[in-house]
């Protein structure tokens, strides 16, 4: 009784104010009496509350658009509230409401309508068939009222099509679903309103699904909701026309062979010509138009319509497959629920495209999301289990592979990154699903057996690129750290690019794809051996075979079939370490030279005779250095051939060292074979095969369970020591593997090995000093470098051993360490004796009975101090190196210089070991100034800045002593004209020179140009070398007013902030020069920030100048 007294004293007022005065205050009156009003208590209230509304919306039509949009709005609100249940005032309201925006005479939208109004009049239509009981339904959707279904689907379509504003277009789609009774409300088991309601606006089907399918494939700037939207309408749509409701296909679902029958029968078979009965012709009149509307309503959804729709629907299915692939996962629920909703529900009657459906929901079963990937699967089990398709989804597997095979190539030229997804995650899901012995059979065919491997390898193409081809001069330095570190840094696998896939997860799933096959013993041996004959033919595609049985056996996700998996893993590591893989060459051959003397004035205009013309001609076809020369260019290595080399050898030393960590701890039958040939690769100057070799020495470290290299190495000094022999016996080429090798084991090694690798060292110099072979000079240099590098390293820990014996030793064990490693390093040693014991620990007791018993004699006989055997060994490699820094090879000057830089340090202690060697490299070193490589001078320099910080001290202490020796006066008097007159102004060149170009590219990458790197060198070292040589007077004031120029503010900022450290630390050096040089450039507008900060550091003011200099002016 309260809702009828607040009805009669307050809401029916209400109504009547506004029906009286329609305008906006009387219509907010209205809004807010019905709010929270229930309006389902009695019928009475909704008629007369909507029907006068509804009247007075029909009066205004073509009124104020505010105001019936409001109207509208309340109308919904109440009807949302009720139920209605009268088959006429739901006409009534959807007549009324659609003649707001749809012009009834012309059967077009109205124009100029705004947004607001057309919203409006959507959602009242979809509240009033929403809210509309099964009864009101059942007697809406008949044959009389299909003229007004079809007004409000052309509707709302046709805001879905054009419409820009995405509530609008939501709601349209909304409201779509409630048209065709299939939205999250209506009920699914009533069969009988569907198919009544599929019956009355099945003829409106081509254009809903047109723009549905349209819009489901549109750009991604419509928005992620919208296209979801639209598949689930898609799927939804098609399910209620399709679907087998009746008792024939319900008995169908339990008989097999009924199911086969029906489906194998009427498949596709339906003449061509009487499907005009059913679809629109362009050529038609329009008579026979009418003529086929009058047929469909008759017959409505016949078998003969239901298959000729089915198979224009092939396209739909087709495209939208793309959509498998769509990074959106709402997208993909969406359409992954019509794929599984369309094959359960309407198998026989889209038996036209159930292949189609099916591949979406194989690959969709492997989709990266759980509930995705589980809905399919759950839909394949159910499809399986049903007696009438239990066996289809094998009989089908054929044709399945075979049109995916078939199109495969196409979709991975066009390098469609959605496409190829979508592709690989149906082979995914194919192999996930197909029974392994049908897949079996399928491949033991040899035709189907190569189609698909050579699929799978044409995915794994791998792009050959000029990168492949990079070299370092340079020796690199071992990268410390914890192991399992580096082999997740070196497990970026950089040679792995792939010419046709660019994407992440198109690249992870072909991994899947790979490590599926290997899974199954049924048919990883099939595939195994197919890719191994590819490798022993030497097939172009024997790169890609490597890295595919590589993913196949060694992929660490599958964990089944380990024991087979096992056995391939061993023949592989078989087939890869056979020496036809390691001795490829890396480098191409030099490009040849055209030969000058050939004759070439035979195309001159003129007219000889037959005779000489025919004999001219003859000599150019026929010549004979052509002919010598044949044989000897198809020997020669191209880029093509050293690129593809380096790939292959990258991709074997990425299949070793997965190799080992799949195999483990069992992996040592392995080391004698493979060791030696991982640490040659090591060893290459190639960057990229320095990588790749890395990470498969750092894999096998793992496998083995060491915890550092050094103890790897360590472990296997046998293995190493007895292949270096083997090689240093044969020819030179492989001498200089041997020294390629032993440069990695220097590196890797501690102190403890050196002892081992002794005998071999040795046989290096000695050969070195021997004979000038020009094939392994680079790889002797290595060497040298190596073990001078190293060798200041081990004399820091073999001194701080050294202090600690006088402290008491606790561990005979370290002790023993200790005394070894000191005999090594302090025994004497002439350089001849090159094979005495190195253990011996009884020589340094000997010298001191013997340096006792010469305390006994009053004169002691004079004798050269005996130099530690390291300061020995030292100086007879730089002797060694020293003739290396003139050479003309670019390589030999980089090593040689490096050698000297490692080395000079170590005699820093030794003057009358260092003064002969600086005398000796000083020439050699000048002349390198004098170069325009970038890469040379940078070395040059940092070996000047070595001599400036050690043998500076030593020139000047002896020039100031007693002219007693003529030699040290003539050094000083060479020395310092070369660094004034040579040195400082090449360096002082090209600042200047730099300067300008990185002022104009400060915009661009300069980090990667040597000539960028060698002005950071510069600025970065050039305040210590002038202080190492008490550089003064003019000479400083042009290197200080050189560097000035890096203080502009448009060079880079990283040459900025060296320049005014440069400043600051030779300001206590000669403070009034750097004032002078800064002074002349305070004025100036690019150089103001830069002064003023080095100026404010100094002490002074720059604002206290600018005063100064204006009254001055004044």
């Amino acid at each position: 009784m309260m809702h009828l007294e607040r009805y009669v004293t307050k809401v029916k007022p209400a109504i009547e104010g506004f029906i009286k005065v329609p305008n906006k205050e009387n219509l907010s009156a209205v809004e807010r009496e019905i709010e929270g009003f229930n309006f389902g208590e009695m019928r009475i209230y909704q008629v007369q509350t909507l029907v006068p509304l509804v009247l007075k919306l029909d009066e205004l039509s073509g009124e104020n658009q505010e105001l019936r949009t409001s109207l509208m709005n309340c109308v919904s609100n109440i009807v949302s509230h009720t139920y209605l249940a009268d088959n006429k005032g739901l006409r009534s309201i959807l007549v009324v409401v659609l003649q707001q925006i749809r012009d009834p005479k012309e059967a077009v939208m109205r124009p100029n309508l705004s947004e607001e109004i057309k919203l409006a009049a959507i959602q009242c239509i979809f509240e009033a068939l929403r809210r509309s009981t099964s009864d009101v339904l059942e007697s809406f959707y008949v044959k009389e009222t299909s003229m007004l279904l079809g007004q409000i689907l052309l509707t709302l379509l046709e805001i879905i099509e054009r419409e820009k504003y995405r509530k609008l277009v939501q709601s349209a789609l909304q409201c779509l679903l409630v048209a065709f009774y299939v939205h999250d409300e209506s009920d699914s088991v009533d069969v009988v309103l569907r198919n009544q309601v599929a019956d009355t606006i099945f003829i409106f089907l081509p254009k809903v699904l047109i723009v549905l399918f349209k819009t489901s494939l549109k750009d991604d700037k419509v928005g992620e909701t919208i296209k979801s939207m639209a598949v689930q309408a898609l799927g939804r749509i098609i399910c209620i026309m399709f679907e087998e409701t009746t008792d024939e296909y319900m008995k169908m679902r339990y008989d097999a062979d009924a199911f086969r029958n029906l489906f194998n029968g009427t498949n596709g078979h339906i003449a061509q010509e009487g499907e005009f009965n059913y679809f629109a012709n362009k050529k038609g009149s329009i008579e026979q138009n009418e003529e086929r509307l009058h047929q469909m309503q008759a017959e409505l959804r016949s078998p003969q319509w239901v298959s000729a729709t089915s198979r224009r629907l092939r396209p739909i299915f087709v495209e939208t497959s793309i959509l498998r692939a769509h990074e959106a996962l709402r997208l993909r629920k969406s359409y992954a629920e019509m794929c599984c909703l369309l094959l359960t529900h309407c198998a026989h009657n889209l038996r036209s495209n159930f292949i189609h459906i099916l591949e979406s929901v194989l690959a969709l079963s492997e989709d990266e999301d759980h509930e995705v990937a589980q809905r399919c699967r759950d839909t394949l089990l159910h499809l399986q289990q049903l007696p009438s398709s239990q066996g289809i989804f094998d009989e089908n597997a054929e044709m399945l592979i075979d049109a995916h095979l078939n199109k495969w190539p196409r979709i991975l030229h066009r390098c469609e990154d959605n496409e190829q997804f979508a592709e690989l995650l149906f082979f995914k899901g194919f192999l996930r699903s197909v029974n392994a012995e049908k897949l079996q059979l399928l491949l033991l065919v040899p035709k189907n057996l190569e189609m698909f491997v050579t699929c799978l390898l044409t995915a794994l193409d791998l792009r050959i690129s000029r990168e492949l081809l990079n070299e370092e001069y340079s020796l690199r330095r071992i990268r410390e750290g914890d192991s399992k570190d580096l082999v997740a840094e070196l497990s970026k696998l950089t040679w792995r690019k792939f010419k046709h896939l660019s994407s992440d997860r198109t690249v992870a799933i072909l991994y899947d794809i790979a490590a599926i096959l290997g899974a199954e013993p049924a048919l990883n041996r099939l595939i195994f051996d197919y890719c191994q004959d590819l490798i022993h033919q030497k097939s172009t595609a024997m790169n890609e075979a490597v890295l595919f049985l590589t993913l196949m056996v060694t992929r660490p996700a599958m964990k089944a079939s380990r024991e087979s998996r096992l056995v391939l893993a061993r023949l592989l590591l078989d087939q890869l370490l056979r020496d036809e893989h390691w001795n490829l060459a890396l480098q191409p051959d030099a490009a040849w030279r055209l030969k000058v003397d050939k004759p070439t004035h035979w195309f001159e205009e003129r007219t000889p005779g037959i005779y000489s013309s025919a004999v001219e001609v003859r000599t150019q076809d026929c010549d004979s250095d052509d002919e010598q020369s044949e044989q000897v260019i198809s020997k020669r290595v191209n880029i093509s051939d050293a690129q593809f080399n380096v790939l292959h050898t990258c991709l074997v030393l990425d299949a070793v060292g997965h190799c080992a960590t799949f195999i483990g701890d069992t992996f040592d039958r392995y080391i004698f074979q493979s060791l030696h040939k991982v640490l040659l690769k090591v060893a290459s100057s190639n960057t990229i095969v320095h990588q790749a070799a890395s990470f498969a020495f750092v894999s096998m470290q793992l496998a083995l369970k060491y915890a550092e290299p050094s103890h790897f190495i360590e472990c296997s000094t046998d293995y190493i020591t007895f292949h270096l022999n083997a090689l240093l016996k044969r020819r030179s080429t492989e001498s200089t593997a041997a020294v390629d090798i032993l440069t990695v084991v220097l590196q890797y090694s501690s102190r403890g090995n050196v002892p081992h690798l002794d005998s071999l060292f040795h046989t290096i110099r000695e050969e070195c000093s021997k004979s000038h072979q020009t094939a392994n000079v680079h790889s002797y240099l290595r060497v040298f470098n190596a073990f001078l590098k190293h060798v200041s390293d081990w004399q820091g820990d073999a001194d701080a051993e050294v202090d600690a014996v006088e402290l008491p030793m606790q561990v005979d064990e370290e002790q023993g360490v200790l005394s070894a490693w000191t005999n090594v390093l302090k025994k004497p040693q002439l350089l001849d004796d090159l094979n005495v014991d190195v253990n011996m620990t009884d020589a340094p007791a000997q010298d001191a009975n013997e340096d006792a018993d010469g305390d006994d004699d009053t004169v002691p006989e004079p004798s050269k101090p005996v130099l530690p055997r390291h300061v020995e060994m030292v100086k007879d490699i730089l002797n060694q190196v020293i003739k290396f820094v003139s050479t003309a090879e670019q390589s030999q000057q980089i090593a040689a210089i490096e050698c000297f830089s490692s080395g000079l340090p170590l005699l820093a202690a030794y003057e009358n070991e260092l003064l002969p060697l600086v005398h000796l490299v000083w020439q050699p070193l000048v002349e390198k100034f004098r170069q325009k490589d970038a890469l040379v001078l940078n070395r040059c320099f940092t070996l000047l800045h070595l001599l400036g910080v050690h043998a500076k001290d030593f020139i000047l202490k002896r020039s100031l002593r007693y002219n007693r020796c003529h030699f040290q006066n003539f050094l000083v008097n060479l020395y310092v004209p070369f660094i004034f007159s040579d040195v400082i102004p090449q360096l002082k060149q090209f600042l200047k020179a730099a300067s300008q170009h990185s002022s104009s590219t400060r915009d661009k990458q300069q980090a990667k140009t040597q000539e960028y790197k060698l002005q950071l060198k510069l600025l970065q070292s050039l305040a210590d070398f002038i202080l190492g040589l008490q550089i003064e007077g003019k000479h400083l004031h042009e290197l200080m007013s050189t560097a000035a120029l890096y203080l502009a503010q448009k060079q880079p900022p990283e040459l900025q902030t060296l320049a005014r450290q440069f400043f600051l630390e030779l300001a206590v050096y000669n403070g009034p020069f750097v004032y002078v040089t800064l002074l002349q450039r305070a004025h100036l507008k690019d150089y103001k920030v830069n002064v003023n900060q080095i100026l404010e550091a100094m002490g002074f003011s720059i604002a206290a100048y600018e005063l100064k200099a204006n009254k001055l002016d004044q």
